[in-house]
């Protein structure tokens, strides 16, 4: 029995644990530890009520090593699953920023990713985490989290 709960764990920390968000940031860790790793301080905009909270940061990395203006960071019992790199875009940027992720993030995040597209938006997924990649009020949005079959099912049926 002991070797198989072994078994599992090492499973899942190889899937889960080690899942990236960035070259340097992987879900499931803590705010401590995303603060050790941008190395600022969050916004002061920034809120925690002990079972969720949303860390901002401005000029992260996003996981093709550009810097991004505004970056949120969700937590749930202090355990990193969302992260959104948000910076202000033209027509022609945000055309370029989903250009190069269909082109690059699967060399960046060395992983196998389906592809989803329609106007102005992109979705690359796999059985551990989705990208998003769309443009609201003049905003490129990269949203980055954890594969939950439902919520992919209901993002799904925007690029039909």
């Amino acid at each position: 029995m002991k070797k198989i709960l072994l078994f599992i764990m090492m499973l899942l920390s190889a899937t889960v644990f080690g899942e990236k968000v960035t070259n340097k940031i992987n879900f499931e860790i803590s705010p401590k530890e995303l603060k050790k790793i941008v190395k600022s301080e969050p916004l002061s905009n920034s809120h925690d009520n002990g079972n969720y909270a949303v860390y901002y940061y401005a000029n992260v990395e996003d996981p093709l090593g550009v810097k991004r203006n505004l970056n949120s960071f969700a937590f749930s019992e202090n355990k990193l699953f969302s992260s959104i790199f948000d910076s202000s875009t033209t027509d022609e940027e945000h055309t370029k920023i989903i250009e190069d992720y269909k082109k690059n993030a699967s060399k960046f995040l060395k992983e196998k990713l389906n592809k989803k597209e329609r106007a102005g938006g992109l979705l690359l997924y796999n059985s551990k985490k989705a990208i998003e990649i769309y443009r609201m009020m003049d905003h490129t949005f990269i949203s980055i989290y954890l594969y939950a079959p439902e919520k992919l099912k209901d993002i799904l049926k925007n690029y039909e």
